[in-house]
């Protein structure tokens, strides 16, 4: 298998829009579970609750979300305190992406982490400049410990406040900016292009490979990270075009194709560096006989 044998599941979906994906990670493992003999390290669940019916809402329930952060942190923290393999986390919306970014800071306090986030989106508002409270949109802003006040759309009471501190508490800005490059982004808000241009957030949209290639954006953006001493791979499965991916939450036109998908995987997987990568956002409840799961297994499986 390509990624890591070692997989925590994390079946949450407070993050996001529509429910289903809690049930992403069990799809794919139901997927390959007759070919490959994985060990499964930690089960994290949250509560079901109804969709977007928190009291947040700039933060659909982010004190659950929080707790679930935690509970990630501490696993992969506990995880590398007894080897150093490579990890894989299976989760369900890409909101609690901060905790496994958290827990491998705590693992590895002294490098300097690269993150590669391969995803429609950019997942980079705060409880401050959402405009749907979705958290699944938030945990880059998280992992790095932005607020983004100077773009701010949304007040904010109290309780959130207090949630929206504690989270960025979880998440030990664990990443820095310069630290971090997007593949595939293309369903942007204004803000969100406007932070990332901003920062110098170093980009690829899928125009970009097209016209570059896979092999030449990955060499990119290796040697982009050349000072990092660890890398992250944060897998959103919208990344790639919906017409390939119908069991997701929020699908995509004019993504990454099949071919150059596989061909930056297994770039970046392979290296050294990488430490952890995460898969995300299958939701077999707007699937089709489970194909976007059979189409992530050709994936991960050599």
């Amino acid at each position: 298998m390509l990624v890591s044998k070692n997989i925590i599941c994390v079946q949450s979906e407070l993050g996001g829009p529509v429910g289903g994906a809690a049930l992403g990670p069990r799809a794919l493992l139901n997927e390959i579970v007759n070919e490959v003999d994985f060990n499964i390290v930690k089960c994290i669940n949250t509560d079901c609750l109804p969709i977007r019916k928190s009291a947040f809402k700039n933060a659909h329930y982010l004190n659950e979300i929080n707790d679930c952060l935690e509970d990630i942190s501490n696993s992969v923290f506990e995880y590398y305190s007894t080897t150093d393999q490579k990890l894989t986390v299976l989760a369900g919306d890409h909101s609690t992406a901060c905790g496994s970014l958290a827990g491998l800071k705590r693992a590895f306090p002294t490098q300097k982490i690269g993150v590669i986030w391969i995803d429609a989106h950019a997942d980079i508002h705060s409880p401050y400049t959402t405009p749907s409270g979705n958290v699944h949109g938030m945990p880059v802003s998280a992992a790095i410990g932005l607020d983004h006040l100077n773009k701010k759309i949304n007040n904010l009471d109290k309780a959130e406040e207090s949630a929206w501190l504690r989270t960025k508490e979880i998440c030990r800005q664990s990443v820095k900016c310069e630290d971090l490059v997007y593949i595939g982004i293309r369903d942007l808000e204004e803000q969100e292009w406007d932070i990332i241009k901003e920062n110098n957030i170093l980009y690829y949209t899928p125009k970009d490979m097209d016209e570059l290639g896979a092999k030449k954006i990955a060499s990119s953006v290796i040697d982009h990270l050349n000072k990092c001493d660890v890398v992250y791979l944060s897998f959103d499965i919208d990344s790639m075009d919906k017409s390939l991916v119908p069991g997701t939450g929020t699908p995509v036109e004019l993504g990454l194709k099949f071919a150059e998908t596989s061909n930056l995987l297994k770039t970046f997987i392979n290296l050294e560096k990488t430490k952890l990568v995460e898969i995300v956002e299958i939701n077999p409840l707007l699937d089709n006989k489970n194909e976007t799961a059979k189409l992530i297994k050709k994936l991960i499986i050599e």
